[in-house]
């Protein structure tokens, strides 16, 4: 593996802020990302002195002042190893955070910050106070600067928070615990024993109604929570999922089978007990008295006193998943399919992300976030949304990068990302696409496109070089699956229908496999070598192709190997690793070819090592197993997403899978 010196320079898209973050698993904003057509795009966005981005000439936003003409900052001064101190000129993200968990094989989350997790909700008191909670009391949250972890001492789900009076934040969840957060300290109560707390609002700092499983239903009153006295009708009660409340005296609850609950002066009766559709949010409409109650498929409206059925956003149908509703400078909006966002009234908006979303919240048009499924954090500025670091989520295809401090990852729906300083950062692909490939040197960065992946053909290969993305792309017939090299060039390619090009030094692709009778038209996943003279190819059908001293290729496909293989790594002609379908795994020793049993069953599909003793493998599942040299034992990831890159890096290890799933081996 080619390792390139710390005076690598990221250039403008990755100029990221650098914090005081080393300790402290924070994830901030970025100080150029986020692809923009003008100012507005980036009004949300704040530098370290409050002043809004602005839209720069290359298409992103940008701290204004920090521009650098096209060079960036050098990387090599930041501190040499991960684990000191970053001090940058913007102060970064200082507020503390829970380390990340790591599985007991060692294997550490890196991305998303919620570890996977779904967030349920989300809600701020101001722009500088919001938290977004989710799954096994995941709790995450931002101070204007960056997002961070501070859960309770519970693994309950977390469903409901609620900003009150100073400081205070009051959280509800699985078990019936509430959980308050004074600005320094947890403290930790249970209110409705078994049942669950799906929601808490409130009309002023010391008035709030939190609902919850078989009619939970507690007033506040500044001082305590308490049981109000109601008949739900039924027994069980039904589910109580959301609550909107009026004003002091006055409230609205909904639930399963479109209940409503309405309460006033501390009385509540059941107003409507029957439907076909659960209501799972509620919030007040853009004039005084109005509310909106979502479902799957379905969409209420409250005015003049009574709730009506009302017809559906643009675009939504009767099996659209409506999860959350909020409204803000007099637009309502709804969120829940991937993609999508509804606005009532207006044209849908593209949400930022292909999760699904739970919960909306925001005090400006121009400041909204969204949350949703595996930790998914998307923001909205004057014009568009967008995932913010620690909050990506999309498949991640590929990984490169020199150490810690340098890392670059690929994936699907227009995923490009950095990591500087503990913190991964979307930045402005070339064009949309989906992305399966990374390779770099110094400068220089490589990124293959499926174009079949969007609805086009064959592919592209797009270089990014001194922080610009180079045009035109190389574009080709086949798609690329793999890229390896031994510098700027030459650099292989390999891909579907026997596609094999090498890059020489004009940063042009020469064809050196389409001539070959043994390629045939096999499609060939991975690409590996310890040296230009030594490269392997690997593909379906047991393929395994060698090219060597001569520059020739020739067939090498171990005797035995029949099934498709995805991933090949070796330290050298005498050491090559291949692995493919069903957890098979053959090495060759430079004469002949041994099949080992990897642990597991699972279809593998990267490998990559430090060593010949020091080898990884991962796979489907969350599958992973480590060669010491003898054999191969299964570790634990601690997640169940597919895996589907391994890249290893000076002291550290990392893997890349569905959902935004990032995981680093620490020494």
């Amino acid at each position: 593996m080619t390792t390139n010196s710390r005076t690598w320079r990221w250039g403008p898209l990755l100029a990221l802020t650098v914090g005081a973050l080393s300790s402290l698993h924070c994830i901030d904003l970025p100080k150029k990302s986020f692809s923009c057509s003008t100012d507005e795009d980036c009004s949300e966005l704040r530098g370290p002195g409050g002043e809004p981005y602005v839209c720069v000439s290359e298409g992103f936003c940008e701290v204004p002042g920090s521009s650098d003409g096209g060079d960036s900052q050098d990387a090599g001064t930041d501190a040499g190893t991960d684990g000191g101190s970053n001090t940058g000129s913007d102060g970064g993200c200082t507020q503390p955070s829970v380390a990340p968990t790591c599985s007991t094989s060692n294997w550490c989350w890196d991305n998303p910050l919620s570890e996977g997790l779904a967030l349920f909700t989300v809600r701020g008191r101001s722009e500088t106070d919001v938290w977004a909670v989710g799954e096994r009391g995941v709790a995450l949250h931002w101070d204007g600067t960056c997002w961070a972890r501070n859960p309770p001492s519970s693994t309950q789900p977390l469903r409901a928070a609620w900003p009150a009076a100073g400081r205070t934040w009051w959280f509800g969840g699985g078990g019936g615990m509430l959980h308050r957060w004074d600005g320094s300290a947890w403290m930790s109560q249970t209110l409705a024993e078994s049942s669950t707390l799906y929601d808490i609002e409130g009309a002023s700092g010391t008035s709030a109604v939190a609902v919850g499983q078989t009619g939970a239903l507690y007033a506040f009153n500044g001082t305590q929570w308490s049981p109000p006295s109601w008949d739900a009708g039924t027994n069980p009660a039904p589910d109580l999922l959301a609550v909107w409340p009026v004003s002091n005296t006055e409230a609205w609850a909904v639930g399963r089978n479109a209940t409503l609950v309405h309460g006033v002066d501390g009385g509540w009766v059941t107003v409507n007990k029957s439907g076909s559709v659960d209501l799972v949010a509620v919030a007040a409409g853009a004039d005084a008295g109005t509310a909106y109650a979502v479902g799957k498929g379905t969409l209420f409206t409250y005015a003049n006193s009574a709730w009506t059925v009302s017809s559906l956003p643009a675009g939504a149908t009767t099996s659209t998943p409506l999860n959350g509703v909020w409204t803000t400078a007099g637009t309502t909006r709804i969120v829940g399919p991937g993609s999508t966002l509804y606005v009532l009234g207006k044209t849908a908006e593209a949400s930022g992300t292909p999760q699904g979303l739970n919960s909306i919240w925001g005090n400006s048009d121009a400041a909204l976030w969204a949350v949703g499924a595996s930790g998914t954090i998307v923001r909205r500025g004057a014009t568009q949304w967008a995932e913010v670091p620690g909050g990506v989520t999309r498949n991640v295809n590929a990984l490169w990068g020199t150490d810690a401090l340098n890392l670059w990852a690929a994936g699907d729906n227009d995923l490009i990302m950095g990591r500087q300083n503990l913190g991964w950062s979307p930045v402005a692909p070339p064009e949309a696409g989906s992305f399966t490939a990374l390779w770099g040197s110094g400068a220089l960065l490589l990124v293959a496109e499926n174009n079949v992946a969007t609805g086009g053909s064959g592919s592209k290969i797009h270089v990014l070089q001194n922080g610009q993305w180079v045009t035109p792309s190389s574009t080709f017939t086949s798609v690329v699956n793999g890229l390896w090299g031994t510098g700027a060039a030459p650099v292989w390619a390999v891909g579907n229908s026997g596609f094999l090009r090498r890059r020489d030094d004009t940063g042009s692709w020469v064809n050196e496999g389409g001539t070959l009778t043994p390629m045939g038209s096999t499609q060939l996943n991975a690409v590996w070598g310890s040296s230009a003279t030594d490269v392997w190819a690997v593909g379906n059908g047991g393929t395994v192709f060698h090219r060597d001293i001569t520059g020739n290729w020739t067939s090498q496909k171990p005797p035995s190997a029949s099934a498709d293989l995805l991933g090949v790594w070796n330290s050298g002609p005498r050491d090559v690793w291949v692995v493919g379908v069903g957890g098979v795994a053959y090495h060759y020793d430079g004469t002949s070819w041994t099949s080992f049993s990897t642990g597991v069953a699972q279809t593998l599909r990267a490998i990559a090592g430090q060593a010949s003793n020091a080898v990884w493998a991962v796979g489907d599942n969350g599958s992973l197993t480590f060669w010491n040299g003898q054999n191969w034992t299964a570790q634990v990831s601690g997640v169940s997403d597919n895996l589907r890159t391994v890249w290893v890096t000076p002291g550290n290890v990392w893997v890349g899978g569905a959902n935004g799933t990032v995981l680093r081996l620490q020494p």
